[in-house]
């Protein structure tokens, strides 16, 4: 199945929420012509049997629309279907021929009986007035020697054109279809209309911000000329605001592997600008992060050893971390890279890391405790933040992987966006790069080139010293960093006295208990598990997938849903579940995103960044939260969540 601009979830699990909420004639409409569409085919019938044909309409509404009396009729006479019930807002309806084990995975909305032709049948949708609403004239896909469907590309597109259909090559139970879910010839990227760049509110004007999504954006839904930058590529706008710096770049990244961020670092090193990096270090015995973060190290090495690969030269960058490095001694691995054979130019040493000895080639200082040992890298060092020539602050959920923006090296190669989904925020404002810096100088030690060892604080050590207000071209803006300065509990606050009318949000992992609940009595005017009455404060959201069922996740109270396995259960759940769903992102949804009263005049405000609303992201990890209160801002995210939302299987109403 297919929705121009949007991708729904599996049929079963839409079903089940649709009439578990709305019963089949709620708010019904009529509809005009393209509102309906037959959207799918199995003409040539299933691998089980030939006759088991079925038909698939689709309503490209934001309507439940009464199908009672309509009909859906062949030329030649057969077959010949009188309609009934109904058909909800972007949903769908399949009609199987014969008997309801046509599709063995779903359920039918209506059963019909008459054959359709193999060589081409001309199909007619008329309403209950006899108006044409749709119309199919040949086979324009489908296989009958394989049972593949004839399958819409663009639901919006005339059925009696080419270029509107398409043979499925997804595989189903009975053939090959997709009864239940998305069609195979769908839109790419998340359900846009394509997969280009559109860059649409860029300006390097002084107060200036710039926000970019890599993934698509449903602008359908932007205020007056605000559309939203979307399918970016986000190595290009970090690569281009680096390659421009004049004087300095401080660097804070969770993780990196992308060869041309770290060669134009290094160039920048080279050309005499002062370059300063902090990195995450992770256990490098742990069988989870081996590779990746083995792969890290040996790009953090270039960088330590600049352009010319000697260490101690002008064109070193130096890096700190809040643990220490070693290097990594596999002689393959290092030539992959370009270094030297063996790390031995740098010192060995045996060190005490947490409770650990180890002993190699230190080549990334660390944070020191008062005796010189170091902390043990149990904590993360989650922050993803760049400051250019102390104006440019950039920001975001991206981590600088392959992984993070293009899925997998030969995506990379190919220029392909398939990674995982990410925003980016960019400021032109010297009063926020100073805030920045200011965080940056904590973990570094030190406001010069070189990291003071014992002065530098990471983690819970910090304390909250930066301003969390600053005006940006007219826009009240928030900074918090994590931990220390309450980011979580602030935006409980937030949403307790600020948030009037709605609030969205896209979220990678959440488990804050104190923000899920504020947002309940919002939602139900009730804080107690199981209690409360739709208040019409307007909540939805998207999960990530992977921790949609995790007995912590905020998702389980706003499901209404049961944990088993938990032996202390912290949730409270929501008596009226809300339109939240998990991700149906191509990989990971690793945005961390609430968008507060947008669209409305109460302040429409949108919280960004690195942390995730947890117990992690407020008290141990190194993190860094925006606040934007700004209505077009707050738009564009509302754009892109908007995309996300329809993915996972989400209704929009009408804004």
């Amino acid at each position: 199945m297919n929705k121009f601009g949007k991708i729904f979830i599996s049929f079963s699990l839409i079903f089940t929420i649709i009439t578990a909420t709305v019963s089949p004639e709620t708010n019904v409409q009529a509809a005009t012509n393209g509102e309906v569409v037959i959207n799918e085919i199995a003409w040539m019938g299933t691998t089980a049997d030939f006759n088991d044909e079925w038909i698939e309409l689709y309503n490209n509404s934001e309507n439940a629309i009464s199908l009672t009396g309509w009909t859906l009729k062949a030329k030649d006479g057969t077959p010949s279907i009188t309609l009934t019930g109904s058909i909800q807002a972007n949903e769908y309806f399949l009609l199987e021929r014969t008997d309801d084990m046509t599709v063995s995975e779903i359920s039918s909305n209506q059963i019909y009986s008459g054959a359709m032709g193999n060589s081409g049948e001309i199909l007619e949708l008329r309403d209950s007035t006899g108006v044409l609403i749709d119309e199919v004239n040949a086979w324009y896909g489908g296989n009958n020697t394989t049972k593949a469907t004839m399958e819409r590309v663009d639901t919006f597109a005339p059925g009696t054109e080419a270029p509107s259909w398409g043979t499925s090559t997804d595989t189903y139970l009975e053939g090959l279809g997709t009864p239940g879910k998305n069609n195979s010839s769908a839109p790419p990227n998340g359900g846009c209309a394509d997969s280009l760049e559109h860059l649409n509110q860029v300006s390097d004007a002084p107060d200036s911000i710039n926000i970019y999504f890599n993934k698509c954006a449903l602008d359908q839904y932007a205020t007056s000329n605000n559309e939203a930058n979307y399918n970016v590529n986000l190595e290009n706008r970090l690569l281009n605001r680096i390659n421009n710096a004049q004087t300095s770049i401080d660097f804070a990244t969770y993780e990196i592997n992308l060869p041309k961020i770290v060669d134009a670092l290094i160039a920048k090193a080279a050309q005499g600008i002062d370059v300063r990096v902090i990195a995450d270090s992770k256990d490098a015995t742990d069988p989870s992060y081996i590779e990746r973060f083995e792969s890290m190290r040996l790009y953090i090495e270039e960088m330590v050893r600049g352009s010319d690969m000697l260490i101690g030269t002008a064109d070193d960058i130096t890096v700190l971390s809040e643990s220490p490095m070693l290097a990594v001694e596999d002689a393959t691995k290092r030539a992959s890279h370009g270094l030297p054979a063996s790390p031995s130019d740098f010192p060995q040493k045996t060190i005490m890391v947490g409770s650990t000895q180890m002993t190699g080639y230190l080549f990334v200082d660390g944070e020191q405790k008062a005796d010189g040992s170091y902390y043990s890298p149990s904590t993360q060092m989650h922050n993803k933040f760049a400051i250019v020539d102390d104006k440019w602050v950039f920001t975001g959920s991206w981590n600088f992987t392959v992984t993070g923006l293009y899925g997998t090296d030969e995506n990379m190669a190919a220029g392909i966006l398939d990674g995982n989904q990410q925003h980016v925020v960019e400021v032109n404002s010297t009063e926020l790069a100073s805030i920045y810096e200011t965080e940056f100088n904590e973990m570094w030690g030190s406001n010069t080139q070189t990291p003071d060892l014992l002065v530098s604080n990471f983690s819970s050590r910090k304390i909250d010293n930066t301003a969390h207000q600053v005006t940006i071209g007219g826009k009240n803006i928030e900074v918090y960093f994590s931990p220390g300065d309450n980011a979580v509990a602030r935006m409980v606050n937030l949403i307790k006295t600020e948030a009037d009318f709605k609030t969205y949000f896209t979220i990678f992992a959440w488990s804050d208990q104190a923000l899920v609940d504020e947002l309940k009595n919002k939602w139900e005017g009730s804080y107690t598990d199981m209690q409360g009455t739709l208040t019409g404060f307007d909540v939805k959201g998207v999960f990530d997938s992977s921790f949609w069922n995790q007995y912590w996740s905020a998702s389980i109270e706003m499901t209404s849903r049961t944990v088993t396995g938990s032996v202390n259960n912290p949730n409270t759940r929501w008596a009226n579940a809300a339109p939240v769903y998990k991700d149906a992102e191509s990989r990971k949804l690793h945005s961390k995103t609430m968008i507060i009263d947008a669209d409305t005049n109460s302040d429409p405000t949108v919280i960004v960044g690195s942390t995730n609303w947890s117990t992690n992201g407020e008290d141990i990890n190194d993190e860094n939260l925006l606040i934007i209160h700004d209505s077009a801002i707050t738009n564009q995210f509302l754009q892109e969540f908007n995309a996300r939302y329809t993915t996972a299987g989400g209704t929009i109403s009408a804004q």
